[in-house]
């Protein structure tokens, strides 16, 4: 009988102890998670005061379009900046507004090509808008509200300093000088 109860006690000691190997291992697992969130954080895409890459630039843009972050991308635009649609000449100060009368409310960028000369990129690429008006007027109301693909050009430029210049945060990277959008062969609309 000793040796029955014996046995008993050492089985529930070992149970006890195998309980607490198993709690102390998921609390080092849980441990070991929380740690590698804190080292290794979400990947974020970079924003624009962190690139250095016209290419993404010129996607902030679009996003800033697409929604709705008009301020952002006016800040963008290069005093200077030339904007065409379909060979139509659209003024700087006209740019925003004629982004915002389309409605936009899809934007996709693909099949870009950067060339870089000197201080400017240029980035040839397809994009593909989705807005409640026709982007061209050439075309009708036939795309309005259908995905719409257009060719584009765009010149980004990276301004050179011009003497003393505060430190502060504000943007010093690539500004759009030139874009040139044309629709694409079957008049741009699916």
């Amino acid at each position: 009988m000793r040796g029955t109860a014996r046995l008993a006690n050492m089985q529930a000691k070992a149970s006890c102890r195998i309980v607490r190997i198993a709690s102390a291992l998921a609390s080092a697992g849980v441990l070991a998670c929380l740690a590698g969130c804190t080292v290794y954080p979400e990947h974020k895409s970079a924003g624009l005061m962190q690139t250095t890459s016209a290419e993404q630039v010129n996607s902030i843009f679009w996003q800033n379009v697409q929604q709705a972050k008009w301020n952002e991308a006016t800040a963008l635009l290069a005093p200077n900046t030339v904007w065409r649609v379909q060979g139509e000449v659209v003024p700087r100060a006209q740019i925003i507004p004629w982004l915002q009368s389309l409605g936009v409310h899809g934007i996709q960028v693909s099949n870009v090509t950067l060339t870089p000369a000197v201080n400017d990129m240029n980035l040839v690429y397809t994009l593909q808008i989705q807005a409640d008006k026709a982007v061209a007027a050439q075309v009708g109301a036939s795309c309005a509200g259908k995905p719409q693909t257009l060719s584009a050009l765009a010149v980004w430029q990276q301004p050179q300093p011009t003497g003393q210049r505060n430190k502060s945060n504000e943007y010093r990277g690539f500004l759009l000088t030139v874009h040139d959008l044309t629709m694409a062969g079957d008049g741009g609309c699916h």
